[in-house]
């Protein structure tokens, strides 16, 4: 019987968890890796006032009790992806009552979670996000969230906006998957009958910008610059094929790192990837993630995976 130290909780093809299950390894820690996607192959029996967490798969046990350090809670707060079908009430039941299990590992509050899922439920909030780094100190974009083809989006913004989704939307329509990036367009042509059915994020372009990705990791962080043929990209860069984009390490300025390092503070994240943007002079926030991935920028000068595991042991 194996008593972790370390509870990870992903699923099966988290290519990124793979990588700080290796990270553990090689520091000899020993950890439970629960996949969401498995989960009804192992035999699994929570006691929540003990607490204390039962697992069974063929002829190995773990137990997961007051003695587990950290949780990596590697899941979605709630399911954004529609399916390309209706679910049968059998598959409506088994996915909200698994998702209701893995939250129900909150029991072990002892324990750092990076992150806690009710953190990052509220850090999710885009909004939110914008108040607070402003608050904190960051230059945010001019900023409207309507449906109205009235608001004063030209009064504050001007005519061409860059039009976001409220929440990352992510829609499936059979075996097609389809994922809403940011837009530069004219309000002219937003401001039609059909704006009024959703609300939607209004935002000042930033001109001549540089993209920059933050990863913070505990007391750590990591930026990178993202360019395009070795220029700054106009608009969303993630439209653009990701072999042609590079990553170079960029050196904030110590003010502004203390800002990624307040924001995480304020939102009581201890892991998550902040996106800025550098346009005159000045660093803008865009957006902070709590669940952002961070495997592709791996590399020997941003050890991510092995500062992952360092703060959860």
């Amino acid at each position: 019987m194996m008593r972790p130290t370390v509870l990870i909780l992903a699923d099966l093809h988290d290519f990124s968890s793979d990588k700080v299950c290796l990270a553990l390894a090689q520091k000899g820690i020993t950890y439970l890796r629960l996949n969401r996607d498995q989960l009804t192959d192992l035999r699994l029996c929570l006691d929540p006032v003990a607490p204390r967490l039962k697992v069974e798969f063929e002829e190995q046990t773990w137990v997961v009790d007051e003695t587990l350090k950290s949780v990596w809670y590697r899941q979605p707060t709630y399911l954004r992806n529609s399916e390309g079908r209706a679910l049968l009430p059998a598959e409506q039941l088994s996915r909200s009552q698994w998702m209701a299990f893995m939250r129900a590992l909150s029991v072990f509050d002892n324990a750092l979670w990076a992150n806690d899922p009710s953190a990052t439920f509220r850090a999710e909030n885009k909004a939110w996000q914008l108040r607070i780094a402003s608050a904190i100190g960051f230059d945010v974009p001019e900023t409207l969230i309507s449906n109205d083809s009235a608001a004063p989006v030209l009064e504050k913004i001007g005519d061409i906006v860059a039009l976001k989704s409220l929440d990352t939307v992510l829609l499936r329509e059979g075996d097609t998957q389809t994922f809403a990036f940011t837009q530069i367009v004219p309000w002219s042509a937003c401001a039609r009958s059909e704006f009024q059915k959703i609300p939607s994020t209004l935002q000042a372009v930033l001109r001549d910008k540089l993209d920059l990705r933050v990863t913070v990791v505990g007391e750590r962080f990591w930026c990178v610059a993202i360019r395009y043929k070795e220029n700054g990209i106009e608009g969303d860069w993630r439209l653009n094929k990701k072999d042609e984009l590079t990553y170079e390490d960029f050196e904030l300025p110590d003010e502004v790192a203390e800002y990624c390092f307040a924001l995480m503070r304020r939102m009581g994240l201890v892991m998550a990837g902040i996106d800025l943007a550098l346009s005159g002079h000045r660093y803008w926030f865009i957006e902070i993630n709590p669940t952002g991935e961070w495997g592709w920028l791996e590399s020997r000068t941003r050890p991510i995976a092995s500062a992952i595991a360092s703060v959860l042991t």
